[in-house]
């Protein structure tokens, strides 16, 4: 058994929550830091659906990536998701862009599973920069993607040329093109990326791989689970079964 401030202790050791961004709302979002719970759950997302799962797991601790409260709420109504983690008497921990920029967070894990090697630590704009073992052409850079993140589809660019240094920029990071062009990739992966953002890369002959919003974060859900496993090892960390992506491919 763990107590949610437990958790939070830990997680603002490895992802401290004084980074996360202005704009940005971590940390225990909901319920009471004493609350303790034999099995906690974690999800990209606090949805209806994890809320159930939730309850029907036995878990009052949910930590997800993006914030179950993002802007202030001026009403909360009955079953919305505030209203059923408190109404469930669940506690809610969310670590979201101090996650995304931390070692081994979220951008770290990314880069790394698609073959981006980088020294070098995320900055401020939540941006990595790094390179390709092996330059690829951007058809093999997708595919490779995709199959790395066992993703049923990507949106992608082409470019005159093969890949070797990339930009990587996890979630909505597509705004962060204009900095990483100023760095010289080659190639830019990010999980949401705008058309007037694309047409900025391609005139500057960079490939854009969009792989979606929840594809470019969900890495990291089953690997905070080990490391919070390991760490209180009389308590389960389980990935929500029901935090699913939403969107659909043909």
């Amino acid at each position: 058994m763990v107590k949610a401030a437990e958790i939070l202790n830990y997680i603002n050791e490895i992802a401290p929550f004084d980074t996360a961004m202005g704009f940005d709302n971590v940390g225990l979002l909901i319920g009471n830091a004493q609350q303790t719970s034999e099995t906690v759950l974690l999800a990209l997302d606090v949805t209806s659906e994890v809320t159930e799962e939730a309850v029907s797991a036995g878990a009052k601790i949910i930590i997800s990536h993006h914030p179950i409260i993002f802007t202030p709420l001026k009403s909360i109504e009955t079953n919305s998701i505030p209203y059923l983690s408190v109404k469930n008497d669940i506690t809610v921990i969310s670590a979201h862009t101090n996650l995304d920029i931390a070692d081994g967070g979220v951008n770290d894990t990314l880069a790394e599973s698609v073959g981006v090697l980088s020294d070098s630590k995320t900055d401020s704009e939540c941006l990595l920069i790094g390179e390709l073992e092996n330059e690829l052409r951007s058809e093999e850079f997708a595919m490779k993607i995709k199959g790395a993140l066992s993703s049923r589809g990507l949106r992608y660019t082409d470019r005159i040329g093969k890949i070797k240094k990339v930009g990587i920029s996890c979630g909505a990071g597509g705004g962060n093109i204009f900095q990483a062009a100023s760095e010289g990739v080659d190639a830019f992966v990010t999980g949401e990326i705008k058309h007037h953002e694309i047409l900025f890369a391609s005139e500057r002959n960079i490939a854009v791989f969009d792989i979606g919003h929840f594809r470019s974060e969900d890495i990291i859900i089953p690997k905070l689970a080990f490391i919070l496993g390991k760490k209180f090892p009389h308590t389960l960390f389980k990935q929500a079964e029901s935090d699913k992506d939403k969107i659909m491919y043909i």
